[in-house]
C-alpha cells in the first residue's frame, strides 16, 4: 500500500469516527445545505464570519465516511483563516480532484487525493466544501 492511500484510509478513519465540528451549536451567520443523490450525503454547513475571517465552522447531517471526513477537515483548517482561504480551498481541492492538479498551498487535504481512483466518490469529498462556498 502506497504512502497516499495509508494516509487516505487513516485520515478518513480518524475525522469520520470523531468529526470536528459535527453537531456543534455555533452563532452561525452564514450557512448553505446540500444533497447528494448519487449515495444519500446531506450536509449542512455553518460558518460564523466576522470582519471577513472565518470565526468558526461547523456541519450537520448524514453522510459517508469520506463527506463525513471531509467535512471534519474543513472544520479543522477554516477557522481563524480569511473567507479568501476557503475559497482557495475549494477551488484547489476541486482541481486537484477533477483534473490532476496538485494541492500546492493546500497542503491540509491531501489526504482526500486518495478518492481520485473513484470517480463516483469524488462528489462525497467535494460536498461540504461545495456547501461552505455556497453558504458564501
Amino acid at each position: 500500500m502506497n504512502k497516499l492511500t495509508q494516509l487516505y484510509r487513516d485520515t478518513i478513519r480518524q475525522h469520520a469516527a470523531e468529526p470536528v465540528g459535527f453537531g456543534n451549536e455555533i452563532e452561525a451567520t452564514h450557512r448553505h445545505e446540500l444533497y447528494n443523490p448519487q449515495c444519500g450525503d446531506r450536509i449542512e454547513v455553518q460558518l460564523r464570519i466576522v470582519d471577513g475571517a472565518i470565526e468558526n465552522t461547523a456541519f450537520s447531517g448524514e453522510a459517508c465516511a469520506i463527506c463525513m471526513a471531509s467535512a471534519s477537515l474543513l472544520c479543522s483548517v477554516t477557522p481563524g483563516k480569511p473567507v479568501s482561504h476557503l475559497e482557495k480551498l475549494h477551488n484547489r481541492l476541486h482541481e486537484a480532484l477533477e483534473n490532476g492538479d496538485d494541492l500546492e498551498g493546500a497542503v491540509e487535504l491531501i489526504p482526500l487525493l486518495g478518492v481520485r481512483p473513484y470517480p463516483s466518490r469524488i462528489r462525497c469529498a467535494t460536498l461540504p466544501w461545495d456547501a461552505a462556498l455556497g453558504a458564501l
